[in-house]
């Protein structure tokens, strides 16, 4: 039971961490569009990214089961790509840009577009555990997306969020990736025996 925990913990925190970028513009869009357009479309861009990252996670175990581990060299890939990045200082500091008056389907589209890193972490760490552990990951999945809700609400009354916090925090990502990725290809060997 404590292992599935700590599997729901881990989720929680990839998803957490993969998703500072939306947090950031979860914040912008609620000063500017409102709060209602804004989170509905973030809650169902998450709740697709989740059900994508499962289903892959479904799809290959049923392809290919003893090769889904090696699914982590995604992250890990994109990882040292994204630490390479800062490291030269090429990385666009430029977030994509919405109008006032945006649809919540338009909303939706854009938080997708801003988790495709989620995604690459989540995938794996689903597709490389077993189906109860992906009950666990799921949930700690959703349940980070609903924190990260009331954070973005909560956020958008105070002036710590928009500022230059969340965007250190935001470097901390690549380094999730490679830890996730790293951790997905480790635990590869041992679900072989």
């Amino acid at each position: 039971m404590l292992d599935h925990v700590i599997f729901a913990a881990s989720a929680f925190m990839a998803q957490v961490l993969t998703n500072l970028d939306n947090l950031a513009a979860l914040v912008a869009l609620m000063m500017v569009s409102g709060p209602r357009r804004t989170v509905a479309g973030f809650l169902l861009a998450q709740m697709l990214i989740i059900a994508a990252a499962l289903l892959l996670a479904l799809g290959v175990d049923d392809v290919v089961p003893h090769w889904a581990g090696f699914l982590g060299v995604i992250p890990l890939g994109l990882g040292v790509i994204g630490v390479a990045r800062q490291f030269r200082g090429s990385e666009s500091g430029e977030t994509p840009q919405i109008s006032s008056g945006a649809s919540t389907f338009v909303t939706m589209l854009l938080f997708i577009s801003l988790s495709m890193d989620t995604f690459a972490v989540l995938a794996p760490l689903l597709a490389d555990s077993a189906p109860s552990y992906r009950i666990a990951g799921v949930t700690g999945a959703v349940v980070a997306a609903l924190t990260l809700t009331m954070l973005g609400l909560l956020g958008a009354r105070s002036p710590i969020m928009t500022g230059g916090f969340a965007q250190r925090l935001e470097r901390l990502v690549p380094y999730v990736m490679i830890c996730a990725g790293i951790y997905i290809l480790s635990n590869s060997w041992t679900d072989a025996i």
